[in-house]
């Protein structure tokens, strides 16, 4: 099982990918990452926090990897902790972020 987020309307902002998870799912990321990439923590600092939330998911990514997203990747594997709506900390899938499209 995961999470499906599909980009089809459009690319989503982290500040946009954390709302869609608290409206869709009653969940707040505490913690969003990539790989070996923290992407954002409620722990992290404001500033780095702030630069990144009005950023499109896929620059987060290409900025804090500081490598570019492969051309033949359709969509990135991300894990998020997530807090429900009592605050504990529980266990959620990892999440299929699907990249829009490229116009060749």
């Amino acid at each position: 099982d995961c999470f499906t987020v599909d980009t089809a309307k459009g690319e989503l902002t982290l500040q946009q990918f954390i709302d869609y998870f608290k409206e869709n799912h009653k969940l707040d990321i505490t913690m969003l990452s990539q790989g070996v990439c923290l992407l954002f923590s409620d722990f992290m600092s404001a500033v780095k926090r702030e630069e990144r939330l009005n950023l499109p998911m896929s620059e987060v990514v290409k900025r804090v990897s500081k490598k570019k997203i492969p051309a033949h990747v359709n969509a990135l594997v991300l894990e998020i902790c997530c807090d429900n709506q009592d605050g504990e900390d529980i266990e959620v899938p990892y999440v299929k972020y699907v990249l829009p499209k490229t116009k060749s």
